[in-house]
């Protein structure tokens, strides 16, 4: 039995009158509240309400009273789409509510006494107007799309939406996107349902072939299914282009000619032929002049309007040094080569064309060869006869080789009066004894220019040089300086440097001879510069050592007794050929490479030896720790004498006595 205290129990029996009071009340407000507002929260769209009296039935406790609505859709716009009886108050439409114009009202009844004063203002009519599916996917303006040509299949081209006004996070406004439709109907791409985003289904998109794609793609609501609306768009997607094609030329092969001894002159123009894009640097043609040369005598460039080479002849060219050229022309991109899809592979190598360039021989006139005459004096030569001869320099006929005719010749310059020459026969004859101390002597040498005129009309004239040597002496020959030389099969020349220790004017520049009969090979000399000269071959060479023979002279006609040497070597520099690197029978040396595999075997095997030695080496100092109670020896049958091995066994194992049945080993006591 719980007993209560007075105070408690008076304490207990006013907060049960107060919760009993209080519960009364809202009991009250309640009722009160429910019969004064009745009405639907929700009204469907599309459906037609205005031939109901009324969409709320409005109860109010006042009389003589008149009722209005304020808010959108009652006094503000759009007007009058909801209005109230001004004598019941009940509300009604007028017309069909659409959930995409205005989704939502909220309006306020409004109750007025006669004189016009409020009685009372409730603003809890608010109604959310139901969503239907009557909005299809919209298509807005979809700009153009661009992916490379050649992209693999799975690339990202680019995305596509569509909107629908229909309400949002529905099953009405969830759109699902196919393509229906593509032009060309190649079906080179496909679409993710759920988000648009478009991808190259196929790694065989060729701008050349195709370079614009019109595809027609549907979105469908309700997220596809059948009862969905639909709308269509039309997307462009352009093909961008990559460097997929390389520069052709119109011909295998060209020839031109050259006059000889000019320069500065455009040779041909060679059209360069490219499927890519015009204009751009997958078209733009690069021409490289790879081979024939190493005289430096051509250069090219590019007109960029017609994608064409302009082969320039940049120096002049002797007809009698060389007669015609051989030129390895390449020709690229401005833009590397494509090399990103799986279906195009770029082999890493230009084509070589061959333009041929012969020259042309020109009348010439006549010329001092060398250009300038050494005349050497001893100084032990006192006196002299001036009725000698102390040199000859005749010109020659350039197209000939010939001594010139029909010429004359006389001295172009001579300060100090020192010569006399022959107008017929280009003798050369003192004046008078040289004088040592003159003031036009050039490091112990006095110069005098002799001209050979021609007869002709009009004349030409020729220029050589007499140069009276006092103290410097023509003493060495030309040498080559390296006789080794180095060429692969791809190539067909080589470099001949010589060197000379004389001065000026009996040194450079030489002239390089082969002697036929001792060389290996078909092989031509260019003239390079002064001290060197091109070693060309006229036929393909097989690898191999191939031995040239030369003669070398300086300015004067000096060439050493003996001829020069120079052995060239042959290979193919590819699959590991060290070019230049030859064993003792003239093969090429091949570089030997290690793989992965090798080199792991070599770093385990001494790793795995060194374990071994130490597992060995702790055995051995194992048995030497065994005490002699732990040896065990056994007799050996085929021995005429009985003859025992010792073998240690660990004690652990045997019993005192035990014998061992393999064999005759016994046990140790």
């Amino acid at each position: 039995m719980i007993r209560v205290s007075a105070p408690m129990f008076v304490l207990l029996l006013f907060v049960l009158q107060a919760v009993a009071v209080l519960m009364a009340n809202s009991e009250d407000r309640s009722l009160k509240k429910r019969r004064m507002c009745i009405f639907p929260q929700i009204l469907m769209e599309n459906r037609d309400y205005t031939n109901l009296d009324y969409i709320d039935k409005v109860y109010s406790e006042y009389e003589n009273v008149t009722y209005s609505l304020t808010g959108v859709g009652a006094d503000k716009y759009p007007f009058n789409v909801f209005v109230s009886d001004p004598h019941t108050g009940d509300i009604r439409l007028t017309q069909v509510l659409d959930r995409e114009f205005i989704p939502y009202y909220y309006l306020t009844l409004v109750i007025k006494f006669a004189n016009g004063t409020i009685a009372e203002e409730r603003d809890w009519y608010r109604y959310q107007i139901a969503d239907e599916n009557d909005n299809a996917p919209v298509f807005g303006q979809i700009k153009p799309g661009e992916v490379d040509e050649l992209s693999p299949e799975g690339s990202f081209v680019m995305k596509v939406t569509a909107t629908d006004a229909d309400e949002p996070w529905s099953l009405r406004s969830v759109i699902s996107y196919t393509i229906i439709n593509q032009n060309p109907p190649d079906d080179m791409f496909y679409i993710n349902r759920d988000d648009g985003s478009i991808f190259v289904k196929k790694p065989l998109l060729e701008r050349e072939k195709c370079g614009q794609y019109i595809l027609t793609v549907r979105g469908q609501d309700l997220k596809g299914l059948p009862e969905g609306n639909t709308g269509t768009g039309n997307v462009t997607i352009n093909i961008r282009d990559v460097n997929n094609n390389l520069p052709t030329l119109e011909k295998e092969q060209y020839e031109g000619s050259i006059e000889e001894n000019i320069q500065g002159v455009e040779v041909m123009r060679i059209q360069a032929e490219d499927l890519d894009l015009k204009a751009t640097d997958n078209w733009k043609a690069v021409f490289n002049i790879v081979r024939g040369n190493e005289g430096g005598y051509f250069s090219i460039k590019t007109d960029p309007n017609t994608n064409k080479g302009i082969l320039m002849l940049d120096k002049p060219v002797d007809y009698e040094n060389v007669k015609n050229f051989v030129l390895g022309l390449t020709v690229r991109n401005k833009a590397p080569p494509f090399s990103g899809g799986s279906s195009w592979q770029w082999g890493g190598e230009y084509k070589i064309y061959l333009i041929k360039i012969n020259v042309k021989n020109q009348p010439e006139g006549p010329h001092f060869d060398p250009k300038v005459k050494a005349i050497a004096i001893s100084k032990k030569e006192t006196s002299f006869n001036i009725t000698d001869v102390v040199a000859s320099n005749p010109a020659i006929d350039q197209d000939t080789g010939e001594l010139a005719e029909n010429v004359r010749y006389a001295k172009g310059s001579d300060p100090d009066n020192w010569l006399t020459i022959d107008p017929e026969t280009a003798e050369i004859k003192l004046n008078r004894l040289p004088d040592r101390e003159s003031p036009y002597l050039v490091n112990g040498t006095y110069f005098a220019k002799v001209l050979c005129i021609t007869k002709e009309t009009p004349a030409k004239t020729a220029t050589g040089t007499i140069a009276i040597q006092l103290d410097n002496f023509n003493d060495h020959c030309p040498i080559v300086t390296s006789d080794i030389k180095t060429m692969c099969t791809t190539e067909n020349s080589v470099i001949v440097n010589a060197n000379n220790e004389d001065a000026y004017p009996n040194g450079p520049p030489f002239k390089f001879e082969i002697i036929p009969e001792n060389t290996k090979g078909k092989w031509h000399m260019e003239n390079l510069n002064d001290t060197a000269a091109i070693l060309r071959a006229q036929n393909f060479m097989w690898p191999g050592i191939y031995e040239v023979e030369l003669v070398i002279k300086d300015q004067q006609g000096k060439a050493c007794p003996e001829p020069q040497r120079v052995w060239v070597r042959v290979c193919t520099c590819e699959d590991g050929v060290v070019c230049g690197k030859w064993d003792g029978n003239n093969q090429p040396v091949k570089r030997v490479q290690l793989g992965p595999a090798s080199i792991g075997i070599m770093v385990v095997l001494p790793l795995l030896c060194f374990f071994l030695f130490l597992i060995f080496c702790h055995y051995k100092k194992a048995l030497r720790d065994l005490s002699p109670a732990n040896m065990v020896r056994f007799k050996d049958p085929s021995a005429t004498a009985p003859e025992y091995t010792t073998l240690a066994v660990a004690t652990e194992s045997l019993n005192s006595g035990t014998v061992l049945h393999s064999g005759e080993w016994q046990r140790l006591n």
